[in-house]
């Protein structure tokens, strides 16, 4: 008599998707650039991601917390970009401040997606997110920090660095947004490189806040 053995049942694996909270992202930016950032549903992320909402909801709680995730890479993305830039020009704030304000609008260009979300006003608080308040406050430091070098050399007018700062990024945000929107339309104008556009604009920003010491150093 032959005794017919039962398989041993094949032990289950663990699901394994790599990086998952790196393609939740991923997704969530794919579907912020079709949709927008207002209509973006964490279940929908998950669901073409290929996982359950479950797992989804281990790395993001909600929808919010996956917007502050974006926003804080935005921010550090920017202020690494401003940074890089102003720092060809160690030896002048002014060209400094001109060199990070195309640098914001590159990254509006290169990152509208995050753009979006950081300005979106769809996130509450920044307090509710600490790694994204110290993310969104180091940006702002670049501009701060940079006036405030000029103001100390006699090359940038004003005596309230975080004023004359505030006016920069207004300023350079508001050409970011026109730009990155599409919201300038066809002109001629818009066929410049949009470099060349920001390096016109941001020009006369430089022209406004420089001294004559500075327009004679230059």
């Amino acid at each position: 008599m032959r005794v017919k053995l039962k398989a041993k049942p094949t032990p289950k694996r663990p699901y394994h998707h790599g990086d998952l909270k790196k393609a939740l992202l991923a997704e969530a930016l794919a579907q912020i650039s079709a949709n927008g950032a207002q209509a973006l549903s964490l279940r929908e992320v998950a669901r073409a991601t290929g996982v359950s909402h479950t797992s989804a909801y281990r790395h993001f709680p909600n929808k919010e917390s996956v917007l502050a995730t974006i926003a804080e890479q935005g921010f550090r993305t920017l202020t690494d970009m401003m940074r890089a830039a102003s720092k060809t020009h160690l030896d002048d704030p002014v060209e400094a401040l001109l060199a990070s304000g195309i640098a914001y609008v590159d990254f509006a260009v290169s990152f509208p997606e995050h753009l979006q979300v950081m300005f979106g006003g769809l996130i509450a608080s920044k307090g509710d997110y600490p790694s994204l308040l110290e993310a969104s406050l180091d940006a702002f430091g670049v501009l701060e920090s940079l006036v405030r070098a000029g103001q100390e050399q006699g090359m940038i007018r004003g005596n309230e660095a975080r004023v004359v700062a505030l006016a920069a990024w207004a300023q350079v945000h508001g050409l970011a947004l026109l730009i990155a929107s599409g919201e300038l339309g066809p002109s001629p104008a818009v066929a410049l490189d949009h470099r060349a556009l920001a390096a016109a604009i941001v020009g006369l920003q430089r022209d406004g806040l420089a001294t004559d010491r500075a327009r004679y150093k230059s």
